[in-house]
């Protein structure tokens, strides 16, 4: 095998090593949560979505608007009408 097939060989085989880890420990380390999938209303805040889920989340109100902007991966607490936000709605 001359040089540049061997360098090929060897970077294909890093990443495919790579990526197996990564999907072994991804698999560990996460679990599914169940959500509900909500449309954003006029009027609407992530604090009044979280106090009307709350119960099904079966999380404080203030831990489930983190869970939501966390789950959402918003970097504020702005929405706008129409919006979908995916709630996790406990297990």
């Amino acid at each position: 095998m001359r040089r540049g097939g061997a360098l090929i060989f060897f970077v294909v085989f890093s990443l495919f090593f790579y990526f197996l880890t990564e999907l072994v420990f991804a698999s560990e380390s996460s679990s599914i949560v169940p959500v509900k999938v909500v449309t954003v209303q006029k009027g609407d805040s992530l604090w009044k979505i979280a106090v009307e889920h709350q119960d099904e989340a079966d999380m404080e109100v203030r831990e489930l608007v983190y869970a939501i902007k966390k789950m959402n991966r918003l970097d504020n607490s702005d929405i706008y009408p129409g919006q979908r936000l995916a709630v996790p709605v406990g297990e």
